[in-house]
């Protein structure tokens, strides 16, 4: 099984955790807050029941890139390595997110920081998951995919699971993230 189906189960399963966590994502959603040290304790959680499982082979935190102090947040014994962001979909102080606005952003709000580091590891794939809270739903994070990749040309995201799949109060967008040298 190539190394993009075999994250794609683990994304499956993931989602079965957060199915259960909707009383605690819609807390999230209300009081406009994005909390990756909450995702990250639930990842690491669940990437260890999956290594006693035997699902996966290993995992490994805070893994350096090669470039720098720059370090990506995991890295999946499956050739791949990844980051992890939550956005808040929906309203923070009287101002509106949604996923273009984050697709959009330069800074370390947005995922395009976090894409270079990714590129710029040698070996293996790369993925980004991003936890919104919301789901933002399959226009809103389509368009913000394609202006991504129009403003941040040569890195390049492609989105691996759908909104469509996913229940109204959160979504689990997985990106593969590459860098095209001749675009």
């Amino acid at each position: 099984m190539a190394p993009e189906d075999r994250l794609k189960d683990l994304i499956i399963r993931f989602k079965e955790v957060l199915d259960s966590n909707e009383g605690r994502l819609n807390c999230f959603c209300k009081y406009g807050v994005q909390l990756e040290g909450w995702l990250k304790g639930e990842v690491l959680y669940f990437l260890d029941n999956e290594k006693s499982a035997g699902r996966i082979a290993d995992f490994y935190r805070e893994v350096p890139t090669g470039v720098g102090r720059k370090k990506a947040d995991l890295k999946i014994r499956i050739s791949t390595s990844s980051g992890l962001k939550h956005w808040l979909i929906g309203y923070r102080r009287g101002v509106r997110y949604d996923a273009q606005f984050y697709f959009g952003d330069p800074s370390s709000v947005g995922i395009k920081p976090d894409a270079e580091k990714l590129s710029e590891i040698p070996n293996g794939s790369k993925f980004l998951l991003i936890l919104t809270t919301a789901n933002p739903g399959i226009d809103d994070w389509s368009t913000g995919v394609d202006k991504f990749n129009r403003k941040f040309s040569p890195l390049h995201v492609r989105s691996l699971t759908n909104p469509a799949d996913f229940l109204s109060f959160y979504y689990l967008g997985l990106l593969e993230v590459t860098r095209h040298e001749n675009a």
